[in-house]
């Protein structure tokens, strides 16, 4: 599956986005617009660029697994397919015990990484930009790492970040981000979005991400809020 930048899924027939393509033709109008077209204009070649990074590497790890999957296969059949069932406790055992099991884990994990670098930078990304719009309609806001700050600081100029139709998909991915980094498996905070409710107890390595979707919602919220914060002007195509 190969994932999709912005100026792609909008001449896909992607579901997901669908639900969201009005919101991309409103532009800023008015005071601060210039500042706030930059900010589009920025945080989508941001976003672009994450998602090309994680084709490239997506695009070497294809070509990889291709050399190593007969190799693999041939091993282990030899070794009457002893390698299928290795638990996850017990993988780094085998790896250091068997070369060939090592190098289809190193290639997998270029994978898996991938993808968990794909839904951090996503969540940088949000962060920075949700910081650098409220730095705009208050000027005296210090940027934070704290969500619960940024919404405050949003709502004590009326704007309400929850209201943005992609929201729950952002706090989705700031969730997942935050176990990613600090704890890798799914707890009862990640087990109460549906696309977790299945995987409570598992290792994310386990766990497939729906990642065009949280690209998709990206690319939406920075774009949304920024319209949030000033006026705007619907351009139908």
């Amino acid at each position: 599956l190969i994932l999709l930048t912005l100026n792609q899924l909008e001449t896909s027939n992607d579901e997901f986005y669908l639900n969201f393509k009005e919101d991309f033709i409103v532009f800023p109008e008015g005071d601060n617009s210039k500042q706030r077209i930059e900010l589009q204009i920025k945080s989508k070649q941001r976003i672009d660029d994450i998602v090309m990074t994680h084709r490239y590497v997506m695009e070497v790890y294809n070509h990889n697994r291709k050399h190593y999957d007969p190799i693999y296969k041939e091993f282990n059949k030899h070794n009457s397919n002893m390698l299928d069932d290795i638990s996850e406790e017990n993988k780094h055992l085998i790896r250091i015990s068997f070369p060939n099991y090592n190098w289809k884990e190193e290639i997998e994990q270029v994978k898996i990484i991938a993808n968990e670098s794909l839904i951090i930078n996503l969540w940088a990304t949000i962060e920075q930009f949700t910081n650098r719009t409220l730095n705009l309609i208050n000027s005296n806001a210090k940027s934070s790492y704290k969500w619960d700050i940024i919404k405050k600081e949003f709502l004590s100029k009326e704007v309400d970040l929850t209201s943005i139709n992609s929201y729950k998909n952002i706090n989705e991915i700031r969730v997942v981000n935050n176990k990613l980094k600090h704890l890798y498996f799914t707890d009862e905070e990640l087990a109460k979005f549906d696309n977790f409710k299945d995987n409570k107890g598992k290792s994310l390595n386990l766990v497939s991400f729906p990642l065009q979707n949280y690209i998709t919602s990206s690319y939406h919220f920075i774009y949304t809020l920024l319209n949030l914060v000033g006026e705007t002007e619907y351009y139908p195509k």
